[in-house]
C-alpha cells in the first residue's frame, strides 16, 4: 500500500461505533482497523480524505499484522482540523 497512501489517508475515530478489531476485515464498510504500534488489536475507525469526506477504501491484507510504524507524531503532522493520537500515531478529526 505505501507509506504515501498511508500519509493521504486520514481517520476519524466514531467512538460511539468504534469496536476492538484485529484486521480490516472485521470492520464496517468505510472504516479501517488501526492499532497502536506494535499490537495485534485495534479499534475500527472511519476512513476520511484529508478534507474529512469519507472514503471507502478496500481492506489491506497487511493489516492482520502489527503496525510498526506511525503515521505521525505531531500535530503538525495532519490537516487543519485534524490532531495526533498519541496513543494510535494516526490523523483524528477534531
Amino acid at each position: 500500500m505505501g507509506k504515501m497512501f498511508l500519509s493521504l489517508l486520514v481517520l476519524i475515530l466514531i467512538s460511539i461505533k468504534a469496536s476492538a478489531c484485529y484486521s480490516d476485515y472485521g470492520c464496517p464498510v468505510g472504516y479501517l482497523c488501526v492499532k497502536p504500534p506494535y499490537s495485534m488489536k485495534g479499534k475500527c475507525m472511519k476512513a476520511v480524505d484529508e478534507f474529512g469526506l469519507p472514503t471507502y477504501p478496500l481492506p489491506r491484507s497487511d493489516s492482520i499484522m502489527p503496525r510498526t510504524e506511525r503515521d505521525c507524531d505531531f500535530d503538525t503532522d495532519c490537516p487543519i482540523g485534524f490532531y495526533c493520537d498519541r496513543k494510535y500515531g494516526v490523523c483524528i478529526k477534531r
